[in-house]
């Protein structure tokens, strides 16, 4: 498991408005067994999405909005079916969850 893999939402009645969730925490904290994640929207499941909150993250092709406001933690066993790693998109992602965290 690392820092911006995608894995399908745990929690499969969400799957159709938040189909995946994206790990945003540090890799150094691998060892602890929860994970620290973000949903991934579909497009157009949630209104007024801007750019920089809401970046559009690739999963397997398709497009998705990060959204930061729906921050949860699983434990990594809930966490089965891995989809890819968003790492070349870590400016946009690191820029919205500052947005969230501290504001801009």
């Amino acid at each position: 498991m690392a820092r911006f893999d995608c894995w399908d939402n745990p929690i499969v009645d969400d799957r159709d408005l938040f189909p995946f969730v994206m790990e945003v925490q540090s890799d150094l904290l691998h060892a602890f067994v929860e994970r620290v994640v973000v949903p991934l929207a579909s497009p157009g499941a949630i209104p007024g999405m801007t750019d920089r909150l809401n970046p559009l993250i690739q999963v397997r092709g398709a497009p998705y909005r990060l959204h930061p406001l729906g921050v949860a933690v699983f434990h990594r066993r809930d966490l089965r079916d891995h989809r890819g790693n968003a790492h070349r998109q870590a400016l946009e992602i690191d820029t919205a969850l500052d947005m969230l965290f501290r504001g801009y």
